[in-house]
């Protein structure tokens, strides 16, 4: 049976509290480059994506970087006062091409919502007003009008519906179940791994693809010919390039234990094999059994 769930008021005081990072960026191209202020960091793209601060998960998920398009040649690291620093022309150019590259922590906004913001704050785009997100402007807002946004902006990301669980479901993954977690970066396969190992501390991890086959070699999992599940087999997912790109859990026939993404928004749920076929059908499906 379905079930409705919605973030508890716990997890959304913590998702207020880190949802913005201290680090505040804004993408740019060359053109831009000319009416910065020397008070910044000007961070060359390919250098961006290596360096291992800007890698961390509490900074690529909420700026969702993997978006960024081929057009942003530079990323800058804004220190306080950096807006208040640059003319208003470039500042408000600035502020329409993090709308227009889809940099994250942009929230669209109600003409109530903009009585709480400052002009400089607000973007319009095709009829549509956008927030643009640093560390001071979230802090500034009462707790209330955080959580208001914080909600409408995690509806964008997964529905919060799930299955209910009976006594086919393991009792660790019980507490489990259509829960959300509070921060970034917990992915599809730290949710698998934790479903066959029970070991609680996976569940939390960014776990990359050679480290989550390696540990299901270790637990004893080998892949099968079968493409029809049973309970406690694992599902893989593999795009044409021989990458895997997802991975769940099967509790038991057209029953699953999954997490969509490694955002704090993709909350950890039982679901069914028409939801999984909806987000993963156009990929290989690969199982893997226990011996």
């Amino acid at each position: 049976m379905m079930y409705a769930f919605e973030p508890t008021i716990d997890v959304l005081e913590a998702w207020s509290h880190t949802f913005v990072p201290e680090e505040t960026l804004y993408w740019i191209d060359s053109s831009f480059l000319e009416g910065l202020p020397s008070s910044c960091l000007v961070i060359p793209r390919q250098e961006f994506f290596h360096h291992p601060l800007y890698r961390r998960p509490d900074i690529t998920n909420p700026y969702v970087t993997w978006q960024m398009g081929q057009e942003v040649t530079y990323i800058v690291h804004a220190f306080s006062p950096f807006l208040h620093e640059l003319q208003d022309q470039v500042r408000n150019r600035l502020l329409e091409y993090q709308v227009m590259t889809h940099r994250g922590l942009i929230l669209p906004i109600s003409v109530t919502q903009m009585t709480n913001w400052s002009d400089d704050a607000i973007v319009e785009k095709d009829g549509a007003h956008f927030l643009v997100l640093h560390h001071a402007n979230w802090n500034a807002l009462t707790m209330k009008m955080r959580y208001s946004l914080l909600l409408d902006y995690a509806k964008e990301w997964d529905t919060w519906e799930g299955e209910t669980y009976d006594d086919s479901t393991a009792s660790h993954l019980k507490g489990y179940v259509n829960r959300f977690p509070i921060k970034d970066g917990s992915n599809c396969l730290a949710a698998t791994l934790f479903a066959i190992t029970g070991n609680e501390e996976m569940v939390h991890q960014w776990i990359h693809p050679e480290t989550f086959l390696q540990t299901l070699k270790l637990s004893g999992y080998d892949s099968v010919e079968d493409h029809r599940p049973t309970a406690g087999d694992v599902m893989t997912f593999w795009n044409t390039q021989g990458q895997l790109i997802h991975a769940c859990y099967c509790v038991r026939e057209d029953l699953y234990f999954n997490k969509h993404g490694q955002v704090r928004f993709n909350p950890w749920k039982l679901i069914q094999s028409e939801e999984l076929k909806t987000h993963w059908g156009a990929y290989r499906l690969q199982i893997a059994r226990k011996k």
